[in-house]
């Protein structure tokens, strides 16, 4: 009997045990629900940092210049690229004056201060006479790159790229005496070593890429952004479609050149090659002279391929008309527009948000996880890396809870998909429900990257859905 008694009390204590361990444990649960608002691809314009048409201007350096800086921060592109060029011509005999350095310093300081990223180039000719205009000694010019990159490097967060060497008409590295393959590889290295690590440098074609880099090869996901020369050195095609050699861009056809050679490759080989680099620098320039290489259908093959991220808003008009009289005939949400406008979408990266799921998330785990996915679908990724984040924020207290996503955008390539995960404590947030935000941003401009998805961008970031975070499972989040 007092056996029974006994073995009756331990069970009952057994009982009281168990029943204190579930209250316990029911007091720590987290009963965790999500919705996803749909993510439907827009086919709107992003207007996102690094991408897209720029315009340019020009600018005398020179004693006797004088600019009205004053209209730069209300010109109607607002955010965007700027090429500006600057002219060393009246200093062809020497250093460039302090007065000049001071000039550069004020029209780069009114750009940053409106929110642009700029493309520069240096040169000394405007009309085609590089010849006559340019240093008659090498040493000038590099006497000259080394003054102008002590201003250029107090302005990494918006001097994006650096294209040419000084020289060649019109800075475009060709009908000059420096042309060769001594003078450039002297030019190139100099300009590498005295400017910001985070600039990229540009030359005009492909096979200069393979003289100034030491490589008949492009670029790989092991060797990009490495610091190397290589991995700075981007190109910049002034003659993009303009014939089948893209004005002499590349070779004829019936010029083959071993793939072991430094030297021009014919059409096909070239963009082949750019395919390849361009996945890992940047590319852009001028659409020029009307003919069939750039009509609709064949530019966008070619500037999908070559990964092209840039353009230039005002040249060549005939080639810009063409595209909109054009139409886009595949499925999605570009369906009947004009070719401009869709180029104008797919010039660098596009992301769009596919999914964004909550998996696995139960009562009893102290963890809960996030999962996104994006697509590119524009015709390059990103240069630079941007910071990427989802936002939670209380509805009812405002607060804000940033959970980064791990990830590099310079290796987010396009016609790719990118899934992104990040975890966060349940324990560790008040019960309410939470508005979901996607968040990327450029560290170097403090821009917003926005998706390619039908919704609107807040100052916490692109609405993408909504948590609820609650201590019963029927819901009772107060």
């Amino acid at each position: 009997m007092k056996t029974r008694k006994k073995l009756t009390a331990l069970i009952l204590a057994l009982c009281a045990c168990v029943i204190a361990g579930c209250l316990i444990l029911f007091t720590t649960c987290r009963f965790i629900s999500y919705s996803s608002l749909p993510c439907v691809e827009s086919a709107r314009e992003l207007r996102n940092p690094y991408t897209g048409w720029y315009q340019i201007y020009k600018y005398d350096l020179s004693d006797a210049s004088a600019c009205d800086l004053t209209g730069i921060q209300d010109l109607e592109h607002g955010a965007g690229l700027a090429l500006l060029e600057f002219n060393l011509q009246g200093f062809a005999n020497g250093p460039v004056s302090e007065s000049a350095l001071t000039l550069l310093e004020h029209i780069l300081k009114n750009w940053q201060a409106a929110g642009r990223q700029l493309i520069i180039r240096f040169l000394y000719d405007w009309d085609g006479n590089a010849l006559e205009k340019e240093p008659g000694e090498l040493t000038v010019i590099l006497g000259h790159m080394t003054q102008t990159a002590e201003v250029i490097n107090r302005y990494p967060d918006c001097v994006y790229i650096i294209q040419g060497l000084f020289i060649g008409s019109w800075g475009e590295m060709h009908g000059s005496r420096y042309a060769n393959t001594d003078d450039m590889i002297t030019l190139a290295e100099h300009l590498y070593e005295i400017t910001d690590p985070s600039i990229f440098l540009a030359v005009r074609t492909p096979e200069q890429w393979r003289l100034l880099a030491g490589s008949n090869k492009p670029l790989t996901e092991d060797s990009a952004y490495d610091g190397s020369l290589a991995s700075r050195l981007s190109l910049f095609n002034d003659g993009m479609m303009g014939s089948s050699t893209d004005l002499n861009t590349y070779a004829e056809d019936s010029s083959p050149v071993p793939a072991t050679s430094y030297g021009m490759r014919n059409r096909k080989d070239e963009l082949a090659f750019q395919n390849l680099l361009c996945a890992y620098v940047p590319n852009g320039g001028e659409a020029v002279i009307d003919n069939p290489y750039n009509d609709f259908p064949a530019a966008i093959e070619t500037l999908a391929s070559t990964h092209v991220s840039y353009l230039n808003e005002a040249y060549d008009p005939a080639v810009l008309a063409k595209w909109k009289a054009a139409s886009y005939t595949g499925d999605g949400p570009y369906h009947g527009m004009n070719g401009f406008d869709y180029i104008s979408r797919h010039l660098g990266y596009r992301y769009v948000l596919r999914s964004l799921e909550c998996p696995g998330i139960f009562p009893w785990k102290k963890e809960g996880k996030i999962t996104l996915t994006l697509e590119n679908t524009g015709f390059s990724t990103s240069f630079r890396s941007f910071d990427c984040s989802v936002i939670l924020k209380n509805t009812q207290t405002g607060r804000t809870h940033i959970l980064p996503l791990i990830c590099d955008t310079r290796f987010f390539l396009p016609g790719t998909q990118l899934t992104l995960n990040t975890t966060f404590h349940t324990h560790e947030y008040s019960a309410g429900t939470y508005d979901l935000y996607l968040k990327i941003t450029d560290p170097a401009t403090d821009l917003p990257v926005l998706p390619a998805n039908e919704g609107t961008l807040t100052e916490d970031g692109f609405l993408i859905g909504s948590l609820k975070i609650s201590r019963y499972p029927w819901g009772n989040i107060s």
